[in-house]
C-alpha cells in the first residue's frame, strides 16, 4: 500500500448546512447524531430490493487507493454492473461530488456501497446514518490498520454497515466500534496487471522493493516530541522488544503499559501506534537488507535506500513497471510489515501471478491461501532467509517450478474477482430480502 494514505486517516470535513442542501434539500436536526431529513419522494426513489436484478450492482466510493480500481477491474470481468463516485483522501469532499453520490444512488440503485479504508465517508458518521435511513449497506474494506483511522469511535458505524479486514487481528477493535458484521477478506491480485507466466532466464538480481521508511519514520518521531512522557514510553517498548507483529496485533496494550495506555487521548493513542507501525517496519526492513545486501541482495526504492546501502536502485512504479520487474527479478524478497499479525502483504499475491519467485516471512495464513509445500518459498529467521536465497539462486529450475504453481493458484483462487464475489455472498447473507 501507499505509504501516504497508510499514514494518515482517509476521511473527509464538510460543512453540514451544504452537505444538507446538496443531499437532499433537507437541514440536519441539531441531536447528537445529526442525520439527513430524508425527503419521502427520496425515500421512495432509494425503497428497492437488493439483489433483485440478474447480477449485482455495486456503487463504489472511488480514492486514490488502487485497490479500488482493482474492484472496479473485478466487477467488470465478473459482467456485474459498477459505478464509481470519485472522492478525496483528505480535506473537503466538492459538493459536486457529493451531488454525484446521491445522483448515483438514486440512478443506479446500488445494492451495496463499497468504500477502502472509509474512503469518502464524513467524519461525523452522517452518510454512515444515512445509508441506515435508506436502507443501502455499505461495505468498507479495511487494507490497512483500522485503529488510527476510526481512533475509537463508535459513529461511523450503523446496522446497515459491513466491516471487513485482511488481517484477522483487528476483528475486535472492529466489533468495539459498532460493526455489526465484522468479516476477514484477504487481498488479493489484480490480473489486469499481474498475469504473466514464469520466465527461464532473469536479468535482475535478488531484490526487495518497497519504501525504507525512514523519513515516515522520522516524520512519526518528530510528531511525539511534544508528548515526552509518550515518547519516552514508546522508546522503551522498542528497547525491551516489545514491538511484535503479534503485539502489535493485539494493540497497545501489549505494546505499553496498560495502565498508561488508559491516560491517554485517541489521538495520543493514533500518534503511538503510528509510530509503532512505521518505525517497526522500517526495523524489520533494515535488518532483511543488513542481512542480504552482503549476499548480493539490492534495495529498490526511495533515496534513503542508497544512503544505508550504495548498491540500491531507485523506484518501481507499481501500475506500470512492477509485473515485468518481478518477472524479471532472480529472487523477490518480501518483508512483511509489523501491522500484519497473521496475514500476508500484496506482494503475496501479485508477484506469482507475474510470474515472478518469491521468497517470504512465514505468516500464519499462508498454509491457508497456499499449498506451503510446493507453492511458497519461507523463512521463519533471518539466517534461514539467507541460506534459503543461497539455495534457490543455485537452483533456478526449484525456483520456476514454484512460481509457476503459485501463478495457477493465485488466478484460480485469490484475484479480486474472487474477493468481489466473496464480498458480495456477506452482504447478500445479511441484507438481500
Amino acid at each position: 500500500m501507499l505509504i501516504p494514505h497508510m499514514t494518515y486517516p482517509s476521511h473527509w470535513s464538510y460543512k453540514s448546512q451544504a452537505l444538507s442542501r446538496v443531499a437532499c434539500d433537507g437541514t440536519i436536526p441539531a441531536m447528537k447524531e445529526p442525520r439527513l431529513i430524508v425527503s419521502k419522494r427520496l425515500r421512495e426513489m432509494l425503497s428497492y430490493d437488493k439483489f433483485a436484478g440478474p447480477v449485482p450492482r455495486i456503487l463504489i466510493l472511488r480514492s486514490e487507493y488502487w485497490v479500488d480500481g482493482a474492484c472496479v477491474n473485478a466487477c467488470r470481468d465478473l459482467g456485474w454492473e459498477v459505478e464509481t463516485v470519485p472522492t478525496v483522501m483528505e480535506g473537503v469532499l466538492p459538493k459536486e461530488n457529493v451531488a454525484r453520490l446521491f445522483e448515483r444512488l438514486a440512478g443506479f440503485r446500488p445494492d451495496f456501497i463499497l468504500t477502502v479504508n472509509l474512503s469518502g465517508m464524513d467524519v461525523s458518521g452522517l452518510f454512515a446514518r444515512f445509508f441506515e435511513d435508506v436502507r443501502i449497506p455499505y461495505v468498507t474494506w479495511f487494507v490497512d490498520g483500522p485503529r488510527t483511522i476510526l481512533m475509537g469511535r463508535t459513529d461511523l458505524a450503523s446496522p446497515y454497515a459491513v466491516a471487513l479486514t485482511w488481517e484477522p487481528a483487528y476483528i475486535p477493535s472492529l466489533e468495539a466500534a459498532g460493526f455489526p458484521v465484522v468479516e476477514t477478506v484477504p487481498l488479493a491480485a489484480d490480473p489486469h496487471v499481474f498475469n504473466r507466466e514464469p520466465r527461464e532466464m532473469w536479468d535482475i538480481p535478488p531484490s526487495f522493493v518497497g519504501n525504507s521508511m525512514v523519513s515516515f519514520a522520522r516524520r512519526e518521531w518528530d510528531s511525539l516530541k511534544t508528548d515526552p512522557e509518550l515518547e519516552a514510553a514508546v522508546r522503551q517498548s522498542f528497547e525491551t522488544e516489545h514491538v511484535t507483529r503479534e503485539n502489535f496485533g493485539e494493540g497497545l496494550h501489549a505494546l505499553l503499559d496498560p495502565g498508561y495506555v488508559d491516560t491517554l487521548d485517541a489521538e495520543q493513542r493514533r500518534h503511538a501506534e503510528m509510530v509503532f507501525f512505521i518505525e517497526g517496519t522500517r526495523r524489520l526492513r533494515h535488518r532483511l537488507a543488513s542481512a542480504l545486501v552482503p549476499e548480493g541482495a539490492v534495495m529498490r526504492g526511495d533515496d534513503e535506500w542508497r544512503i544505508a546501502f550504495p548498491t540500491s536502485g531507485g523506484p518501481v512504479h507499481y501500475l506500470g513497471e512492477l509485473a515485468e520487474f518481478y518477472g524479471r527479478c532472480e529472487v523477490n524478497l518480501n518483508s512483511t510489515s509489523i501491522q500484519m499479525a497473521t496475514t500476508v502483504n500484496q506482494r503475496v499475491f501479485d508477484c506469482p501471478a507475474a510470474g515472478g519467485f518469491l521468497l517470504t516471512d512465514a505468516q500464519p495464513v499462508l498454509d491457508e491461501l497456499f499449498d506451503v509445500e510446493n507453492e511458497v518459498a519461507v523463512y521463519h529467521s533471518l539466517e534461514e532467509c539467507r541460506d534459503s536465497l543461497r539455495f534457490f539462486r543455485a537452483h533456478p529450475k526449484a525456483r520456476t517450478e514454484i512460481a509457476a504453481r503459485a501463478r495457477a493458484r493465485v488466478l484460480v483462487q485469490h484475484t479480486y474477482a474472487h474477493r468481489l464475489q466473496q464480498i458480495a455472498e456477506i452482504v447478500k447473507k445479511h441484507f438481500s430480502p
